[in-house]
């Protein structure tokens, strides 16, 4: 056990966790005719979209302040549907899907600073479609899906630094495709989908033990192609079909708290569920577009709301002078430095004063966070495990 060094106490308060109630509003549709399966993902506040069934390898940018989309020049990759996209270290990621009957296993990297797309190592395994693909903890996940011959199990890790894939042990539970799946404080969670049946049942990948745990399944019907994200430590799902394969009654929003193991049921979108619809995060608030509706056809529409805010208990904990946020004060990047040593299941969580959490995640040596998206002003880094719990004070300028 790591001991203490008691310099001076910060008392940080906030109310007991909870849900505020979110309201749904129309944004600007996409300028282009609708599409299921878009590709989404946000960096730096701006939202993305690539792609989609049935579409060419159209690209586009939304800018949140402004309500307005522009578009860019064509993903040089082959157009295609049953894709995914995910976000890494101010980075997009981009790969997989299937057409014109090809099933793809390729993987691509978008910079938004050069605007240009990159193809990376290829998978080793087979090309799908519909597979669940996780970024965190300088790794992606992809696995599942549809191949050419039928649903699949596997599950391998891509390293973003090595450019190289890994097979990790197999989903344990039926092959399916068109799971949900999000990335919590650098793991990643999967279940649902459609394969021998819709499934409910939900796990967590452990990385750092190449195991799988079997988590609390979903309190309702199944569901398999909605969408999904993470934001501050939970996890979101939205949208989809149930167990029937049809469209869900309403556009079901629904919370995951790891800590817990539990779901929270919250204010469905408007206008009914639809199938594979596709969303991405910017300041706070959730966009949901696009995606396909029994008897309205494909979709270009896109609904914003706010992101409920959940609080933190209160935390009483010491600041030491062996942790260090570095720099501070800090315009885009942070380090978290000490001089001890700390356990390896160590978190940390960037909370403003206000009680807001922005970001949260594993600690590991030398890492270096993105703070750039945050408004300037006073936020404490808060490092906690099973004997460590300290809030060190830093501050974001322009």
């Amino acid at each position: 056990m790591r001991h203490l060094l008691q310099l001076f106490v910060i008392l940080i308060v906030f109310f007991p966790a909870s849900f505020q109630a979110q309201v749904w509003e129309e944004a600007a549709a996409l300028p282009s005719d609708g599409r299921h399966h878009p590709v989404t993902f946000s960096i730096d506040g701006i939202g993305y979209l690539v792609t989609g069934n049935g579409r060419p390898n159209d690209f586009y940018r939304y800018d949140p302040v402004t309500d307005e989309w522009q578009q860019l020049p064509d993903f040089p990759g082959e157009a295609r549907g049953y894709a995914y996209g995910v976000t890494f270290d101010g980075k997009g990621y981009l790969g997989f899907g299937r057409a014109n009957g090809k099933n793809f296993n390729d993987l691509w990297e978008y910079d938004p600073t050069t605007e240009v797309w990159t193809e990376l190592d290829t998978l080793p395994g087979v090309g799908r479609a519909h597979p669940a693909l996780i970024a965190g903890s300088g790794k992606i996940w992809m696995g599942l899906g549809s191949g050419p011959n039928g649903n699949l199990n596997d599950w391998w890790e891509y390293d973003i630094t090595e450019n190289e894939w890994e097979q990790q042990p197999d989903f344990p539970s039926f092959e399916r495709h068109h799971p949900y799946y999000f990335e919590i404080e650098g793991m990643p969670y999967v279940g649902f989908g459609h394969g021998a049946d819709i499934f409910s049942d939900f796990y967590r990948f452990d990385f750092e033990n190449d195991t799988w745990i079997t988590l609390n399944a979903f309190p309702e019907q199944g569901r398999v192609a909605g969408t999904q994200f993470s934001y501050q430590g939970k996890g979101y799902i939205l949208s989809g079909q149930g167990e029937d394969h049809g469209d869900l009654p309403e556009g079901e929003f629904w919370a995951y708290d790891p800590d817990a193991d539990t779901w929270t049921e919250l204010e469905p979108h408007p206008d009914g569920g639809r199938w594979a619809p596709g969303s991405f995060v910017l300041n706070g608030e959730v966009f949901l577009l696009c995606g396909n509706q029994q008897g309205n056809g494909n979709l270009n529409d896109m609904w914003r709301a706010e992101i409920p805010q959940s609080s933190v208990d209160m935390k009483e904990a010491t600041s030491s002078s062996d942790w260090a946020v570095i720099p501070s004060p800090a315009v885009d990047f942070i380090r978290l430095n000490t001089t001890g040593e700390y356990p390896v299941q160590t978190k940390f969580s960037i909370i403003a004063l206000s009680g807001e959490r922005f970001i949260s995640g594993k600690l590991t040596p030398h890492q270096q966070l993105y703070i750039g998206h945050l408004p300037a002003g006073v936020y404490i880094c808060q490092v906690e495990s099973e004997d460590i719990l300290e809030n060190i004070q830093f501050v974001i300028i322009p």
